[in-house]
């Protein structure tokens, strides 16, 4: 009887202990299931909710405009400092098409763009805690140079009429700004030349400018390509070899030589240029060693060949 009811407790055990062995194995497969199930969605729950709280970097960033160096005409500072409704109704026009989206439309700094900015964009219908201050001439320098490094940006490609009519519709948001100076305005005209016309320099595109400056350079590349294959070359002339002795990296070294032509001028200029700094310019500290007579015969061959 006891053997029985014993081997009945055996068999329940063995029931149960299947039952959870089994029941393991059907969560392992669910969890693995779902791993994988995840892995695979990954890349569209990144794409989907993930990029657009991101900025899009594998899209092509524009790049500058080619403008012309130019001259404004001259400006009358205590003229257009003057306020009329004509200045305030141009100010706001160019308020809310380059100004509002960060600053707000009533000028609180709550601009839909302006929100993620740290520090926020100014609040104009405040005067405290202002970087260079709420007074006219202070704002203009403000629009004129931006405040880096904060996402306020320079509006000095926009006519000094246009930022003063900025400056004007801005100081309209409250009553108590202060008042516009005879002399901070003659200062800011001194600062900025503006009654002899302010000078825009030209710009040109990125890439052009990385064009330009590879074709600049191509012929001097190609100088020292040609200098540093006869110098690998020549197996004989005495300076070739003090030079191939004393250079790890003869492209630097006839680079930083012309780059500096006065070496040319004596000897003893040319010993100084090497000894000062040699790791810098491609040769091996071991030029200190060289003797007197090996410093002329390395002074004589370049001479030659540069």
């Amino acid at each position: 009887m006891k053997d029985n009811i014993n081997l009945e407790i055996y068999e329940k055990k063995k029931v149960l202990s299947g039952f959870f062995g089994l029941f393991y194995i059907i969560v392992l497969i669910i969890l693995i299931t779902a791993g994988w199930w995840y892995l695979d969605q990954l890349p569209f729950f990144t794409r989907e909710q993930f990029n657009p709280l991101m900025a899009d970097t594998t899209k092509p960033v524009a790049d500058l405009q080619v403008l012309k160096s130019s001259t404004t005409p001259p400006v009358d500072i205590l003229k257009e400092s003057v306020s009329t409704p004509d200045k305030i109704a141009k100010g706001k026009t160019l308020f809310e098409t380059t100004c509002s989206s960060c600053h707000g439309a009533e000028g609180k700094g709550d601009g839909v763009a302006g929100k993620t900015l740290n520090p926020p964009p100014r609040n104009f219908t405040e005067l405290s805690n202002w970087k260079n201050g709420p007074a006219f001439s202070k704002i203009y320098k403000t629009l004129q140079e931006g405040l880096p490094p904060s996402a306020m940006a320079s509006f000095s490609n926009i006519p000094p009429e246009d930022r003063i009519a900025l400056i004007l519709y801005v100081r309209t948001f409250r009553t108590d700004y202060p008042p516009i100076d005879q002399n901070e305005l003659k200062d800011l005209d001194k600062t900025y030349s503006l009654s002899s016309g302010v000078k825009q320099t030209a710009q040109i595109p990125v890439t052009m400018a990385v064009e330009k400056i590879i074709t600049e350079n191509t012929p001097v590349s190609e100088k020292i390509k040609s200098i540093v294959d006869k110098i690998q070359n020549n197996k004989t002339d005495k300076g070739a070899l003090i030079l191939k002795d004393i250079s790890y990296d003869l492209n630097k070294s006839i680079t930083a030589l012309i780059n500096y032509p006065k070496w040319n001028e004596n000897e003893s200029r040319f010993v100084k240029f090497v000894e000062t700094s040699p790791v810098q310019k491609g040769f091996n500290p071991d030029a200190f060693n060289l003797s007197s007579e090996q410093w002329s015969l390395l002074y004589q061959y370049l001479k030659t060949i540069i």
